[in-house]
This record gives structure tokens, sequence and C-alpha cells, in this order.
């Protein structure tokens, strides 16, 4: 039942156009007719991820931020994620569908798992032509250095695009191929770039480079970038 008080929330914002924060779930909402579905990883929000939702709301793309660990009270760890309830995404992500507006699901790195497996609980019409973007999507069942990774099976993907997002300087890129295959197989159309000079979470490291620092303070244009280049309508 808490997840949908947040559906509530959404639908809220949307009508009387705007902002509404809880501290697991926000809405940015913007007039302009694109709405992205913005899960974060399993470790939460963080500040320049905030601060590229009000960038993007500001010109036109209304956001819809769900932290889910947040929002199931489960710890920061990425098996945490596999946890997340998929009918309850699932309705959410019908929800933002019946907004009328164009959806586009953005979920990074563990979060992928839920994301897809609410996906495949669509009947194929709710699906067809759905876009998803992952941030260096964690999909694995078992990864370990130097060996070939085994990815999840998160069901029936077939009219799904994915668009995979992958940091240059991740210990993952060379399984990409693998992952971008994986995903194929299931049944998703996907596409990928690569992030050059970057990590995973650059936007929230420890110790980032100047360039992961400049990065992380022009988000929203990396994304919006990605928006556009993909072409997902």
């Amino acid at each position: 039942m808490r997840f949908f008080r947040f559906l509530l929330v959404s639908a809220w914002a949307c009508s009387f156009a705007v902002r509404a924060e809880v501290p697991d779930h926000q809405v940015f909402a913007a007039s302009g007719p694109q709405l992205l579905l913005w899960v974060t990883s399993e470790r939460g929000r963080a500040e320049p991820e905030v601060h590229a939702a009000q960038q993007l709301a500001a010109q036109g793309v209304e956001i819809w931020s769900l932290d889910l660990v947040a929002a199931y009270f489960l710890p920061q760890l990425a098996s945490s994620m596999d946890a997340v309830p998929s009918r309850d995404l699932a309705d959410w992500l019908r929800a933002a569908q019946a907004s009328g507006k164009r959806v586009v699901v953005y979920a990074v790195s563990r979060a992928a798992v839920p994301v897809l497996r609410a996906a495949a609980m669509l009947t194929p019409g709710e699906r067809q032509g759905l876009c998803v973007m992952l941030m260096y999507p964690n999909l694995y069942t078992v990864a370990e250095p130097l060996a070939e990774p085994d990815f999840l099976v998160v069901g029936d993907l077939r009219g799904l695009r994915v668009h995979v997002l992958q940091p240059r300087r991740s210990a993952a890129t060379p399984w990409l191929p693998g992952l971008l295959d994986h995903l194929s197989k299931q049944g998703a159309a996907t596409s990928h770039v690569i992030l050059e000079n970057l990590r995973e979470g650059w936007w929230a490291r420890e110790t980032p480079t100047e360039f992961e620092i400049a990065e992380s303070r022009r988000m929203d244009a990396m994304l919006l970038r990605e928006l556009n280049n993909w072409g997902c309508k």
C-alpha cells in the first residue's frame, strides 16, 4: 500500500503542475510531452541527480524519481533490488503510460532488475514501444573477475527498446556485448553508447576526477542528449 500512496502523489502533482516531495518519491512537474521515470540505484538518490531532474523539468521534461530502497525500507545493497515487488513497479509504469505523455524509463545499476521484470509483466500492447534507458545495468547472477558473467533472465521483453549507457572506465565494460546479446535473446531491441572517461556512479564517488565533477554538474545535458540521439518516441 505504501507504493500506491506515491502513485497518488504523482497523479496529484501532474494534475496541479507542482512538485511533490517525499523521501522515496519526487515529482518534478513540467508541461512538455515527455515523462522520464527515474529509478535510482541501490545507493539511493544523490544530490547531483536531484539537480539534474530539476534542470530537465525546467527544460520541459517531467520527472518521476523513485528511490526503491527507501520506498521499501531496504538496505542499500544491490541484492535489495531483487526483493522489490515487480507488480508494484508494473503498476507504476501503467500509471505513467496513462498520463498521455511519451514515457521513457531510466534505471541505474541494479535498479535495472526490477524495472525489466516489471516491463516483462506488462501485456504485449503495453510493452510495445516502451523505452528503457539503463545506466551501467547490473543484471548479473554471478560476476567474478576475469570470468564471463551469468545474466539474470527477467522475462519476455519483446517490444521493449533498451538503450544502455556504459561508462568506459567500468570493470563491466568488457561484458557489454554479452549483456546486449542476453537482452536481445529475451526480445528487447537494444542499442548502447560508451561514456568516455567516466566510472560507474561518477556523480557520487568519494574521490571523483575533475572531469567527473564537471560531468556531474551537467548530467541533465547528458541525459537530454541521449534521449534525443536515441530518438525513442
